[in-house]
């Protein structure tokens, strides 16, 4: 992860930092091209202007037997100039013309893109696992939490318990503690002693 986001501060360094900026000549290219790959040479057509607009065509024709040929006709974006135009259709005709004879054009611009397209993809694999991850923590703090609650819950069950046994035992022992009165005082009260009566006559048989 921080390998990736050192690697798009860099990309996006060189990108702001970049002072000299050279622009690719499509048409150009295109001509090369096509002596490369024996196509002939590419006509552009350029209709009546729209509104101040250029909507301008580019054509090649690819031979596809003996005395079979293919015309390939791209249209560029339309531009306020014929050059801009021209220029688009000939990078149209490229990418066509790539498919065809397989070949690649090394563009600094398009390996930018890709990194960038390479990177986004590893930062969102990254993010996914990382949104994941976050899930089954919040998961498992959600469960820690309940059981932490329910803790808290039996505990204050326990201390009420434990009060309401204290408040019982106290009671318990002011009754023990309580001191003892009626038939003792009574009999003091009267004069007797704490010596047995002696027995009425008679009672042993003398």
């Amino acid at each position: 992860m921080v390998e990736s986001s050192t690697e798009y501060v860099a990309a996006v360094v060189r990108t702001v930092m970049a002072a000299v900026v050279f622009k690719i000549n499509y048409r150009e290219l295109l001509r090369d091209v096509c002596h490369r790959f024996s196509v002939a040479v590419p006509i552009y057509g350029v209709p009546v202007d729209d509104e101040g607009l250029f909507s301008v065509y580019g054509e090649v024709e690819i031979s596809r037997g003996n005395s079979i040929t293919e015309a390939i006709r791209c249209w560029g974006a339309a531009s306020s100039t014929v050059d801009e135009a021209e220029e688009d259709a000939a990078r149209r005709i490229i990418a066509k013309l790539r498919d065809e004879f397989m070949f690649e054009v090394h563009d600094s611009n398009y390996e930018d893109r890709k990194f960038f397209e390479n990177l986004y993809e590893r930062v969102s694999t990254d993010h996914i696992a990382l949104q994941a991850k976050y899930k089954r923590l919040k998961s498992n703090y959600g469960l820690l939490k309940d059981y932490y609650n329910n803790l808290l819950t039996e505990k204050e069950h326990l201390v009420a318990e434990r009060k309401e046994m204290a408040e019982n035992l106290e009671k318990y022992c002011s009754v023990l503690k309580r001191p003892k009165t009626g038939g003792d005082d009574r009999a003091n009260s009267a004069g007797l002693s704490d010596e047995d009566p002696a027995a009425p006559p008679g009672y042993y048989g003398k």
